[in-house]
């Protein structure tokens, strides 16, 4: 009994094998199906909760910059106009305004003379009393926490959305087309008033420019910086300054060319007459300063390769002279224009 009672499991077990062996390749089959739907579920996730994130940068963004731009014209004219500061209250109704409201904070601070490429924070932006000494300007900090739609599954239930703005007002010394931009040109022995030039970066040749370096940083968004919000130092001409031979063709450094090309105002830009060493202790040596109004440029490669605009003469600084440096005080009463606008 015994041997036939182990024949009968043997026979048993051999013709219930093909059977499991289904089971087994089914049960794999689900398991990849399931694992493939989750796959395109947490893809389909981060298109949709990706793009909805992406939203709300660019409307916090815009939040952010709008309000950094009404608080200092509410700046601005508690120093011209000695009218009540109101700073605060301005800044809050503008991200209200502009769909900060629920999932949605903000601050905002006070911020004075720049420390190398950032402005100097001067304290939180207070409901009354007077700015802090040397206020330019305020930055405005905007947070937004959208939830998401698919992420949740998998714990990401909200983003978490940063975005910053700051706007300055200012006395420059000279009007704000008089602005000085680190784009140094070459010897104009010919070039004629009012005339269109196309210059070239990297050859030097009469009417060709290279990049300046006012701060010895040789990077991209200090030279960004130095077109949007002109910070040159005083200096008395002849004057050398650092080549920037880093990248010029970053998106900062395109955005604040653009914004100098869509405004149709000259800049001041310094001639230059001698090129020492190369790479990165390569100086340029400043003679006098030319007024241009920048029309158009053309990136190419890691470099703007041309900046092409109209020629509008050459200003009076003779060897000797004292070129003043950019935005340093805010406006007051008696100054004939100020400047106003986004820098970071």
């Amino acid at each position: 009994m015994t041997d036939a009672f182990h024949r009968r499991r043997v026979i048993r077990a051999r013709s219930a094998g093909p059977s499991d062996r289904r089971r087994g390749a089914q049960g794999q089959i689900l398991a990849l199906f399931v694992g493939g739907m989750i796959l395109i579920f947490l893809v389909a996730g981060l298109v949709i909760d990706g793009g909805t994130a992406f939203l709300n940068r660019r409307d916090a963004q815009n939040s952010a910059d709008v309000a950094a731009m009404a608080g200092a014209k509410q700046l601005a004219d508690y120093y011209l106009k000695k009218a009540p500061l109101s700073v605060y209250d301005t800044i809050a109704k503008s991200v209200k305004a502009n769909g900060c409201g629920t999932g949605c904070t903000w601050t905002a601070h006070y911020v004075g003379a720049r420390s190398g490429e950032i402005f100097r924070d001067l304290g939180a932006v207070g409901t009354g009393g007077a700015p802090p000494g040397g206020a330019l300007g305020v930055k405005v900090d905007v947070t937004r926490r959208p939830h998401t739609y698919f992420l949740g599954v998998v714990g990401q239930g909200t983003w978490t959305i940063d975005t910053t703005a700051t706007a300055v007002t200012g006395r420059p010394i000279r009007a704000p087309a008089d602005e000085l931009l680190p784009i140094a040109i070459w010897e104009l022995s010919e070039f004629k008033t009012g005339t269109l030039y196309a210059l070239t970066n990297g050859k030097n040749a009469p009417g060709n420019f290279g990049w300046l370096s006012w701060s010895d940083s040789n990077g991209s968004k200090s030279l960004a910086t130095s077109i949007c919000t002109p910070n040159n130092p005083s200096f008395r001409l002849p004057a050398t300054f650092d080549a920037d031979p880093g990248e010029s063709n970053s998106s900062g450094v395109r955005d604040c060319l653009k914004k100098r090309v869509d405004s149709r105002q000259p800049v001041l830009l310094p001639i230059v007459n001698e090129l020492t060493d190369e790479g990165e202790n390569a100086r340029y040596r400043i003679v006098g300063i030319a007024a241009f109004t920048i029309t158009s440029f053309s990136p190419r490669g890691p470099v703007v390769d041309q900046i092409n605009g109209r020629f509008e003469g050459t200003l009076p600084y003779s060897q000797g002279s004292t070129v003043p440096g950019g935005i340093t005080a805010p406006p007051s009463s008696d100054s004939p224009f100020y400047y106003i606008g986004l820098s970071q």
